[in-house]
């Protein structure tokens, strides 16, 4: 279970940024990326604030969901455009 949840929380971000930028959508890439910056760091200052184990179940929010979230869209929005630069060389 410790895999599983990170890997989906990075998947689905990773194909949603991958998906946007091959669409030519990649101003929402930011949106996304910064909202799970802000997800991120508001369970980080939860985590603080909290006692026992409330701090805990925020700080696994920040790590194993919020920060593999934030890190699959900033890679597949990169890999969406090196494959858009890729495919646009080879039109040309």
């Amino acid at each position: 279970m410790q895999v599983i949840v990170p890997l989906v929380c990075f998947a689905i971000p990773f194909l949603a940024g991958l998906i946007l930028v091959r669409k030519r959508i990649k101003y929402l890439v930011p949106a996304f990326a910064i909202g799970f910056a802000i997800l991120m760091i508001w369970a980080i200052y939860k985590g603080q604030q909290a006692q026992g184990w409330d701090g805990i179940g925020y700080a696994i929010l920040a790590i194993l969901m919020a920060a593999p979230a934030l890190i699959g869209t900033l890679v597949g929005a990169a890999v969406g455009l090196w494959q858009r630069k890729r495919r646009d060389a080879k039109q040309t």
